[in-house]
């Protein structure tokens, strides 16, 4: 059975049992904080489990997509070395939200598996929790299982999603690969770890919730299946490694057609290589057979977290989600330098696992070129930084040989891994090669400081107990009056009935005069902050006379929160309210949501189809988008896009918004974006043939009410995300009209005179801009004269007089000089200038010279050569700058540093005197 046939079977078979097929949610969790990656089947019906909503089906079905790169779950050092580690994976689940218990939960899964799938009862054995005597006892008496392939474990047998979160006892069934996966020197042991008896099902009966505060009962007892795909798809194989299944061949593949390597033959010396412990399988050298099966291992498996993460929104960076998959692509990298020179291999596996998983998963497809760009692009900064991560490696290990020393220090191997993203296992690997080792309790010990720095200032916390009571209050609204009525987008004002009241923590009956809080109506006109729009402002009027100010909108699970903060009288549960919105606001942030359609159609049209939309915030000030894209827009790129998008507003577009069917839409061409949750039902939001994008928020009726674009900023995010800063409306008018007065005043005060109309000549809108030419060519005067000023300064300087004043002194036999002054000069050139001139005059001695400047005050110490060997010029500037509060430093012969006390000018010249007195003279 193939892998797409074996998804499909488990799928088919719970639906035909009342479950309600159910798609994979991003790996991206949806306002789950507690998570870095979605790592399990159950995470998008967290809330459920926690009894905080509820969903119109009680039973679900489906193949989740699921990352463990990260956090609790994080198996990304034992990927390439093992049978079953994966970073991105399939998880098989389905799930009964207090519907059915143990009873139906077991014998789904038996029956799925020894009836419809075929599995030979004889290979299954099964375990459940140590205390669990009622699931031991179906197994046995429902499903027939004899007692001795029955087995029980305490923690092995207890699942829980993170470190808080729903948990439970769970029942697992294990697949039985046969003894020829068997050590013969220590026989496999059912439950233990090895390659014989493998985990296929884990059934989990969530009865608990665990926090910080412990440990509590859920509400209802609700059950969590999963079973990984590739372990289902390595066992229909008949092996017992996942990579060695139609789900990997394809890529490991097409990395081989590049690599040269011989797929086969490698299996064939790992298989051999369980039993034959020879240097030398086959005639081939069994380490190095190894060692490039897991290459190849590894970047099959990274491609596919590579190219899902990236599919829903992940690019790499520094922090966070990004700094995950950015490690992840990087180790895929340098396996991929061990297979091939080729700098294109690990795109081409990407892309392979695009071209394979795309049926199951069209955001593959859909995301292509983005997927294609970000991968390019790291891939060059990785080789880069692989290359430099060598030098300084292969310097270190240099050093250790000079001193005779075999250990490398783990802070090295630290710095190695942190600043450059140089992976251990290559630092471990080379410094053997050169017969050393390196410190690993050192690096343990500060990786763990890392780690525990990183724990201290994640985001991903517990949920906080006024937002669990906000996911209960929609819940509750929508199970007594259903989703919030919006009727916002044909009006700014409308009629609502209050239905439930809020303080932020607890449901209360009223709200009064000078209290703020929360207040949920069954239909409103206030848009509720989504898809990077902020929420509207406005007021609350109710019919008793009430009234309050509106500072945002919210919404959760369709149910809009306004909160509020009261002006006069009382509101109560069941008032009537009148709202209305602050019109002048939505006009404008409708007007920037509109002109960010426009612009991330002008990006693709112009940069190229790899540019998406990387996130978003509009509100009535201004536009902010980010985008993908690997490098800063150039100012004929944003030209050409200002003058794309405004191209479109003055063409007048009527804006047409329809409801479709998500996948029709699709079809349509309307662009999905990342982070934002589509129903089946979805709005469509057109602007003539140049946008269409899905989009539920508010946008003007017409391209022509934008009035006008203008782009105020372009900068980097993170590596391969970029953001543009743009302003519309009047907001963009004033702006331009504020730079046309600057210009005018500034053309008036060049003397450049030029009437309008040769001002927008075809001569003139192509040549270099006027004022900045007159702009240039004056700043090219000032430096100019700046250059003569300096010079005549130090030309008035009457070096004679200077000399004059000067102290001598006795060196080994020399009569030398010791020249200090203190001028009315801040420029260090002009005083180096002179420093020299008055050395070349006394032949012998030393030279001392503190200029004047407005806060700091250059100093500067030149020695004649022939007093090096026993005056550092280095050393007595240090002595005079203590004196002046500051500091500096040179060579033997010509040193300068800066001041800050001028009030201890004479102390400084008596310190160099004391210094030229006081070192001694070369016998």
């Amino acid at each position: 059975m193939k892998t797409q046939e074996l998804r499909q079977t488990f799928i088919d078979y719970f639906k035909k049992n009342g479950h309600q097929t159910v798609t994979s949610s991003s790996l991206v969790p949806e306002n789950d904080k507690t998570l870095l990656f979605a790592n399990a089947g159950m995470n998008q019906f967290k809330n459920v489990f926690l009894g905080l909503e509820h969903r119109d089906y009680k039973r679900a079905v489906s193949v989740q997509k699921c990352v463990r790169a990260g956090g609790k779950h994080n198996d990304l050092e034992n990927v390439g070395h093992t049978a079953r580690h994966h970073t991105f994976f399939e998880m098989l689940g389905n799930f009964s939200f207090g519907d059915y218990g143990k009873k139906d939960a077991i014998h789904f899964s038996w029956d799925l598996l020894t009836k419809e799938i075929g599995i030979d009862k004889n290979r299954l054995y099964v375990s459940v929790h140590i205390d669990d005597q009622e699931s031991a006892d179906i197994w046995h008496k429902q499903e027939g299982v004899a007692k001795e392939r029955i087995y029980r474990f305490d923690e092995d047998n207890f699942w829980r999603m993170g470190e808080i979160g729903p948990c439970g006892p769970s029942t697992e069934i294990f697949y039985d690969h046969g003894p020829e996966y068997d050590d013969p020197s220590q026989p496999s042991k059912m439950g233990e770890d090895g390659d014989r008896y493998i985990e296929i099902w884990n059934n989990v009966f969530m009865q608990f919730v665990e926090d910080e505060n412990g440990r509590r009962p859920l509400p209802k007892l609700s059950v969590d299946t999963g079973g990984g795909l590739e372990r289902w798809a390595a066992m229909m194989s008949q092996t017992n490694n996942n990579f060695n299944t139609d789900l990997f061949f394809p890529i490991i593949n097409a990395t081989c057609e590049i690599s040269k390597s011989d797929l086969p033959q490698l299996i064939e010396i790992e298989r051999l290589a369980m039993r034959d412990q020879s240097p030398k399988i086959k005639g081939v050298d069994r380490f190095a057979a190894q060692q490039e099966l897991a290459a190849l291992r590894v970047l099959a498996d990274h491609s596919r977290a590579t190219a899902f993460l990236i599919a829903d929104g992940v690019t790499p960076s520094n922090e966070g989600r990004g700094y995950v998959l950015r490690r992840m692509m990087r180790r895929a990298i340098r396996y991929g330098r061990k297979l091939s020179e080729d700098p294109h291999l690990f795109l081409v596996t990407v892309m392979k696992v695009v071209a394979e998983m795309s049926a199951a998963y069209p955001e593959l497809t859909r995301n292509k070129e983005l997927i294609s760009a970000s991968v390019r692009d790291e891939t060059t900064r990785f080789l880069t930084t692989l290359d430099q991560g060598t030098e300084i490696l292969n310097a270190e290990l240099k050093k250790l040989a000079s001193k005779n020393q075999k250990v490398l220090s783990g802070d090295v191997v630290f710095k190695l891994y942190d600043t450059f993203g140089f992976p251990v296992d290559l630092t471990r690997v080379m410094t053997e090669e050169n017969g050393m080792k390196i410190d690993e309790d050192n690096f343990m010990s500060r990786m763990e400081q890392a780690r525990e720095q990183a724990k201290a200032s994640s985001n991903f916390k517990a949920i906080s107990s006024d937002a669990a009571h906000l996911i209960q209050l929609s819940q509750s609204v929508i199970d007594d009056q259903g989703p919030t009525l919006f009727l916002g987008y044909t009006s700014t004002s409308s009629h609502g009935k209050i239905l439930a009241l809020s303080n932020g923590f607890n449901s209360i009956d009223t709200l009064k005069a000078g209290e703020d809080g929360i207040v949920a109506l069954n239909s409103t006109c206030f848009y509720a902050e989504s898809g990077g729009q902020v929420g509207d402002h406005g007021t609350i009027t109710s019919d008793q006379g009430a009234t309050a100010e509106v500072y945002d909108c919210t919404k959760q699970n369709d149910v809009f929160f306004h909160h509020i903060r009261v002006i006069d009288g009382q509101f109560n549960i069941n008032d009537s309210c009148l709202l209305l919105v602050t019109d002048s606001k939505r006009r404008a942030t409708a007007s920037n949501h509109s002109a960010t359609h426009l612009l991330h159609a002008a990006l693709r049209k112009i940069i190229g189809k790899s540019v998406t939309q990387a996130g978003s915030h509009v509100d009535a000030d201004r536009l902010r988008f980010d985008y993908t894209h690997n490098k800063p827009l150039s100012s004929s790129e944003i030209l050409q896009i200002e003058a794309c998008v405004n191209e479109e507003i003055s063409n007048v577009i009527e804006i047409n918004t329809a409801e479709m069917e998500h996948q029709a839409a699709i079809d349509a061409g309307a662009m999905a974006l990342f982070g934002e949750k589509y129903g089946d039902k979805v709005r469509v939001v057109k602007m003539g043939e140049f946008s269409t994008e899905l989009c539920g928020g508010t946008h003007v009726s017409n391209t022509a009410m934008i009035r006008v674009f203008k782009i105020v900023s372009d900068n980097g995010v993170s590596s391969g995300v970029r953001r543009i800063e743009a302003i519309t409306g009047a907001t963009a008018v004033e702006y331009l009209l504020k730079n046309t007065r600057e210009n005018e005043s500034g053309r008036t005060t060049a003397g450049i005179q030029e009437s309008w109309s040769q001002y927008l000549s075809d001569e003139a809108l192509h040549r270099e801009s006027t004022i900045s030419t007159w702009i240039e060519q004056a700043k090219s005067t000032i430096k100019t004269l700046e250059r003569e000023i300096k010079q005549l300064k130090g030309s008035a300087i009457d070096i004679e007089s200077l000399v004059k004043t000067s102290k001598p002194f006795l060196h080994d036999g020399l009569k030398g000089q010791l020249v200090t002054a203190a001028l009315e000069l801040e420029d260090r050139q002009i005083l180096s200038e002179l420093s020299d001139k008055i050395k070349n005059k006394v032949q012998t001695g030393v030279v001392v010279l503190v200029g004047k400047g407005e806060s700091k005050h250059p100093i500067v110490v030149s020695v004649s050569k022939n007093l090096t060997t026993t005056f550092s010029a280095g050393k007595l500037l240090a002595e005079v700058a203590r004196e002046l509060k500051g500091k500096g430093g040179g060579r033997p012969d010509f040193a300068q540093g800066a001041g800050e006390d001028l009030s201890r000018l004479e102390q400084a010249f008596r310190a160099a005197e004391a210094y030229v007195s006081a070192t001694p003279q070369k016998p």
